[in-house]
């Protein structure tokens, strides 16, 4: 006799599989049973037989500890007797039956035993056998004649789980489970499904499975659309069905294309993967009375077909072809049956994905136009079909980052193709080029604008007083304008806000904010802003007496009360004495920074103009600015240009540079 290595055959199953796919295994050799009997009135009983002892983790029901399942089909004749116990037997291959199944109930149960009655030549007999675990598939095996003359059927004793923890306790949990995996038993108009029964073993709880399909239940059947599809690989059109149905369940669950095979539901997947509206669960309202009830829902479909039964694999846990593309063997992929499966369950909710569709578009323009208008161009390249429902702003930007990139790869493709191209279509193929480039220029730059009118909002601000009455102290103007503690060699232009200052300082060659710029021990006091300013006519990297400086010192705005030794147009010419000394060195520390009486200095005090302040001034012999708000003169005694500026100067200033390019965004 030829032996099987049984768990061999069981380490092998694919993990696809869960603790729930044999009693599903048992459920349908039981309607194969009735449906061969030809009994008109089939039934089934999955009996739950549960711990004696409430679990240390959950004291709130026992877990379950085995089943039975019982029908009064046509039970374990000879003929189905030798196809059980013939490995990969083709008995019930005109219904799709691989022989495999039977290697599930030892994967995850310690063992199963069957008790069979079936009629053979007018006489009753009762077999018996238990699930062979190492070599045979039949152990124990009795078969005996009876004298009652009891109706034929088969009880199948799952006993044991090897792990209690895979299972669900609730039963109306474990129903709904067995329900969604035996739909396709349920709604097959060609078939008289048996009635199935769920119930604890001592009768206190019983669920109809049936019970869960009809008009008024909890799933039900929304329509059935039949669809074909073929492609390059054959010219032949497979034909499906879809059943799409509504499943009103609680609790986090997904709308799903679910793939069957031999009334059999082999995958599945989100809908969303291929129509993004799916994400979220639906909702109606039903009236009941005067009131009105919220039933939230999700949409399962299920794709039947001649291709699908004669692809799936001896597991019935998935199908022979290629996921992602057809081949000559195999022409349609599950890809191509489920997009296809995912368009028409789109159709059958025409206007509910609608609205979803509408209201992810409005959103993703109102980021545009209220969050970042300079991504306008942009909106039209958009694939919003594509685009997941569940959209935040950061995902938003991301999908315009992504397009925005796309098409500067694309012109540059583009102008590398020019540059090889003949000289009488050099021209024309340029144009077209220039204006793609343009419009990517046009898109940072719109961004860029738009950063700084949230800077101006921001900075306008912090010149207010606060709720308790106090101003902001002066760290917090100098921090939007440049980073304390930093300087240009760790922060980008794109970091900083010198343009409120001055637009000539924004590509300054080096920039010092409050920051040590020597190592020398002596060099304690340092300047709010040092910025050397190289002009491009001198060489890279000269350290050079001609070089411009500029220092900006920053008073807390409001402030209204200053010491003699506070006047800032004293603290920073000492600033500039303390470089003309040579107290001060280059950051990398290689040399001193050459600052002398002939180099251009400029010094900024930015203040609000209170009479102190402007005492200040006239006792240096500065100035009045002709708009009275700000002092300017050359320091001949420290060989400075010296300018005060107030706040609310500063801030008009940097909004009248910039209206023009607000106003041409509207912003």
């Amino acid at each position: 006799m030829s032996r099987l290595n049984i768990q061999g055959i069981i380490k092998n199953i694919r993990s696809k599989t869960n603790v729930y796919t044999p009693i599903i295994e048992a459920i349908v050799n039981s309607i194969d049973a009735i449906t061969e009997s030809g009994v008109e009135n089939g039934r089934i009983t999955i009996s739950v037989k549960r711990e004696n002892t409430l679990s240390l983790n959950d004291n709130s029901i026992p877990s379950i500890k085995s089943f039975e399942v019982s029908d009064n089909g046509i039970g374990f004749t000879p003929k189905n007797r030798d196809s059980f116990d013939t490995y990969l037997t083709e008995n019930k291959i005109d219904a799709g039956g691989k022989g495999f199944g039977r290697f599930m109930f030892l994967k995850y149960f310690n063992d199963a035993k069957v008790e069979s009655i079936y009629h053979e030549n007018e006489k009753v007999f009762k077999r018996t056998f238990v699930f062979g675990k190492k070599y045979q598939i039949i152990e124990k095996e009795t078969n005996d004649e009876i004298a009652n003359q009891a109706e034929s059927g088969t009880t199948l004793f799952l006993n044991t789980v090897l792990n209690e923890n895979l299972l669900d306790k609730e039963l109306d949990t474990i129903a709904r489970k067995l329900v969604e995996k035996l739909l396709i038993f349920f709604i097959n108009e060609k078939f008289n499904c048996p009635q199935i029964v769920l119930k604890e073993f001592d009768g206190s709880h019983t669920i109809v499975l049936n019970d869960f399909v009809s008009v008024t239940s909890d799933i039900r059947l929304v329509d059935s659309v039949n669809f074909s599809l073929a492609n390059s690989y054959s010219e032949v059109k497979q034909e499906f069905v879809a059943k799409i149905f509504k499943v009103y369940f609680a609790g986090n669950l997904r709308s799903k294309i679910s793939l069957t095979a031999n009334n059999r539901e082999v995958t599945d997947v989100s809908l969303h993967n291929y129509i993004p509206e799916f994400e979220d669960d639906f909702f109606e309202e039903e009236q009941n009375g005067e009131s009105y009830t919220r039933k939230n829902y999700i949409i399962k479909t299920y794709v039947l077909g001649d291709y699908l039964n004669e692809s799936v694999s001896h597991e019935r846990e998935t199908f022979n072809f290629d996921k992602e593309r057809g081949d000559s063997i195999y022409p349609l992929s599950q890809a191509d049956i489920e997009a296809r499966a995912a368009e028409v369950t789109k159709e059958a909710f025409k206007k509910e994905v609608q609205v979803r569709s509408d209201k992810k578009r409005k959103k993703i323009v109102e980021y545009i136009n209220d969050e970042a208008p300079w991504h306008k161009p942009y909106i039209n390249d958009l694939d919003f079909a594509s685009m997941p429902y569940s959209l935040s702003n950061e995902k938003i930007e991301l999908t315009l980052q992504q397009v925005k990139f796309r098409k500067e790869q694309e012109a540059k493709a583009e102008i590398s193709e020019i540059l090889q191209a003949e000289n009488n279509e050099f021209e024309e193929k340029l144009a077209g080029v220039i204006s793609k480039i343009t419009e990517a220029g046009k898109n940072d730059l719109a961004h860029y604008v738009s950063t700084r009118k949230t800077v101006l909002q921001i900075f306008e601000d912090l010149l207010r007083r606060n709720t308790d009455g106090k101003t902001n102290l002066e760290k917090e103007i100098h921090e939007i304008i440049f980073p304390m503690g930093k300087d240009s060699t760790n922060v980008s232009y794109e970091d900083h806000n010198l343009w409120l200052l001055d637009e000539r300082l924004v590509f300054s060659e080096y920039v010092a904010s409050d920051k040590k710029i020597s190592k020398k021990k002596d060099a304690l006091d340092e300047p709010d802003l040092l910025i050397f300013d190289k002009k491009k006519t001198f060489r890279n990297g000269d350290n050079e007496f001609s070089n411009p400086l500029t220092v900006f010192e920053f008073k807390r705005p409001k402030r209204e009360t200053y010491k003699q030794e506070e006047d800032p147009v004293l603290q920073v010419g000492e600033y500039i004495e303390k470089i003309r000394a040579g107290k001060y060195e280059l950051p990398d520390g290689l040399e001193k920074v050459k600052v002398n009486e002939n180099t251009p200095v400029y010094c900024y005090v930015v203040a609000d103009l209170t009479d102190k302040i402007k005492g200040f001034a006239k006792v240096h012999s500065l100035t009045q600015s002709p708009d009275g708000e700000g002092y300017f003169g050359f320091h001949s005694g420290y060989k400075m240009y010296v300018e005060i500026i107030s706040f609310r100067k500063l801030l008009r200033d940097a909004n009248l540079r910039n209206k023009i390019f607000f106003n041409k965004l509207n912003i």
